[in-house]
């Protein structure tokens, strides 16, 4: 485990306070699960959030205040795909300006996600040429 991601690990909660449950039926696919499983560390201040799936529950946190915004469980799949049900939004606006509706919240939720499919496209598109 490298010291950025013990470190984040260290300092982040579960969700805490009211929560906005939304139904999102999300569908994740087996290589983005691995990606959760590993996790998103922010590495400077321009990363904005910490994603973390831990067993079967994810957490997304805003890096900069720590606070847990997005809270899902999953069900994990044999062919190591994984589904939401459920998606709890904090709901305490001194903490997080949630948006007006579900669906708008919801294109919140998966911009957020959209970062570890950049993970896996900027690693798709890494040239790596001999050392010697």
């Amino acid at each position: 485990m490298s010291d950025i991601t013990q470190s984040w690990k260290h300092k982040l909660k579960p969700l805490e306070g009211p929560r906005w449950p939304l139904r999102c039926r999300h569908v994740f696919a087996a290589d983005d699960v691995l990606r959760l499983q590993a996790g998103l560390w922010p590495r400077d201040m321009d990363d904005r959030w910490a994603i973390w799936l831990d067993g079967n529950l994810l957490r997304c946190w805003r890096s900069w205040t720590a606070a847990c915004v997005y809270e899902a469980h999953l069900a994990l799949h044999k062919n190591g795909s994984a589904g939401a049900v459920m998606l709890d939004v904090l709901d305490e606006p001194e903490t997080y300006a949630r948006a007006s509706t579900e669906e708008a919240e919801l294109q919140r939720f998966e911009g957020v996600l959209s970062l570890i499919r950049q993970l896996r496209s900027e690693a798709e598109s890494t040239v790596h040429l001999p050392v010697g």
